[in-house]
């Protein structure tokens, strides 16, 4: 495996996040909104769900830029996990 036991588990504890906080918060408004809006409530509901659906594929896609971002750097790092060294012609002052 290229990442370490630290980089999966955020990128598990950020891939949980991004999908049940957003979950959570539009479940609590549906439940304000049902008490609140007696209008058209089935309208307000679909609305919630879409921006829930929108923040949670923005999330997801978050957490997929990072994870690629960190697989680049690992393979770019090959297996010792240090960048390599190149001797400097000159000294710099």
């Amino acid at each position: 495996m290229l990442f370490s036991r630290t980089v999966r588990n955020r990128l598990a504890w950020a891939t949980g996040a991004g999908v049940v906080l957003p979950w959570m918060v539009g479940e609590w408004v549906k439940r304000w909104l049902q008490t609140d809006m007696p209008l058209d409530p089935m309208r307000g509901e679909m609305l919630v769900d879409f921006i829930v659906a929108g923040t949670i594929m923005t999330a997801l896609t978050l957490v997929f830029t990072v994870a690629m971002g960190c697989w680049v750097t690992a393979v770019m790092k090959g297996p010792r996990f240090t960048a390599d060294s190149f001797p400097v012609d000159s000294p710099r002052d």
